[in-house]
């Protein structure tokens, strides 16, 4: 066969490219993350806030405006507007890397977060219109994945980088520009033009909130795990501890199509629920190296089950025309986990490493009871509200 002939065969996907765009955006955090220390001696003279602050500040930016920006975009053309998304990501990313002053950084921070829902907007709803059925299933199993995987990768590179100076990692923020020409290549089909179209809340906020709950339970351990007792003082397994629960939890996404042919989805659900809850209780009161990994591979194999699940139910509850807006949602309620997960880690620090872990498990299992129970509990509300009142 000649390479004329092979060529076709190397032509990126259209789930390729969905799959690209949008492990861009894991990038919003992922990439500066290893540089912060640098970063806080070079704008501030030592150990500060705003490092963190710069480092989270894009997810609490998606949490407050991807509702918004999923309304808008459904109103442009998609082509246009995905390719904009991605350049203006890599935009305010590396613009971040020429800041003087926390100030200029801050900004920066901002725009980016704003570009990365807009580019997530774009993604997940390409996927809502463009597939049905098995297929969608399987585009928005493997983005999970690749998301997983793509922020380690995005970790390490940023390591690797930060060796050359704190500004250097801004860097990899550009890889989003051959994204972007490659998604010019594609004939995005939009979804049908309703400029006051909303998905129905009602049926979306369990899942929503079930996103929201599994992303901070999982994003509290990259957190909060380097600070554990058991790895404290040794950082090469602190790091093994947040990449074995990433390595699961991408695997797990990936191979989800095979365990759904073995059980029924509420059935999956309900045991990946468990599994969140029992690797936080573990993780908490672990004493122990391999309780840890324990719990992480625990907390990664429930997240890797859950994430995707729930992203194709909230996708399959709405009609095309609000595929944008409902995009925004999931965009939403994904980085508000990340957000939670830093307030809890540094609001219940104070009582241990451990405690934040503890805490959410209790009040997961709670919330699971609570909303199990829900049609048996509904009188007494009314009765308390009634009373109250």
């Amino acid at each position: 066969m000649s390479v004329a002939e092979d060529l076709p065969t190397l032509a990126p996907s259209r789930r390729g490219v969905i799959w690209a765009a949008s492990a861009c955006a894991v990038m919003s955090g992922a990439a500066i993350a290893p540089a912060v220390p640098l970063m806080e001696e070079a704008l501030a003279g030592g150990a500060s806030v705003w490092g963190r602050i710069a480092l989270v500040l894009p997810a609490f930016a998606i949490m407050l405006a991807g509702p918004a920006i999923g309304r808008r975009t459904a109103q442009m053309d998609q082509r246009k507007g995905f390719i904009a998304a991605l350049c203006a990501l890599a935009g305010f990313g590396i613009l971040g890397g020429f800041a003087g002053g926390f100030a200029w950084l801050l900004m920066s921070r901002i725009g980016l977060g704003l570009a990365t829902a807009a580019v997530l907007c774009f993604a997940t709803a390409a996927i809502a219109v463009q597939y049905q059925g098995a297929e969608r299933a399987e585009v928005v199993n493997r983005q999970s994945a690749i998301n997983t995987f793509g922020g380690v990768v995005f970790v390490l590179l940023g390591g690797l980088l930060s060796q050359m100076g704190w500004r250097v990692p801004f860097v990899l923020y550009l890889m989003a520009l051959p994204v972007a020409f490659v998604v010019s290549g594609f004939d995005w089909k939009a979804p049908v033009r309703q400029v006051s179209a909303r998905p129905d809340l009602a049926t979306l906020k369990t899942p929503l909130a079930t996103i929201a709950l599994a992303m901070t339970a999982f994003y509290l351990v990259p957190v909060q795990a380097p600070f554990m007792p058991a790895v404290r003082d040794m950082p090469a397994l602190a790091g093994l501890t947040i990449a074995a629960a990433t390595l699961v939890s991408g695997l797990t996404s990936w191979r989800i199509a095979a365990l759904m042919q073995a059980v029924r989805e509420e059935t999956a659900e309900a045991a990946a629920m468990a599994a969140v809850i029992l690797g936080l209780m573990e993780f908490g009161l672990g004493t122990s190296v391999p309780a840890l990994l324990i719990a992480a591979m625990l907390l990664g194999a429930g997240f890797g089950v859950l994430l995707p699940l729930t992203v194709r139910r909230i996708m399959a509850a709405g009609p095309p025309e609000t595929a944008n807006a409902t995009a925004g949602l999931i965009a939403s309620a994904l980085y508000a986990g990340q957000v939670f997960a830093s307030l809890l880690a540094l609001l219940l620090s104070a009582g241990g490493a451990g405690t934040p872990f503890v805490v959410l498990s209790l009040a997961l299992a709670l919330t699971v009871f609570l909303h199990a129970k829900r049609d048996r509990l509904r009188p007494w509300g009314r009765w308390i509200a009634q009373n109250i009142a």
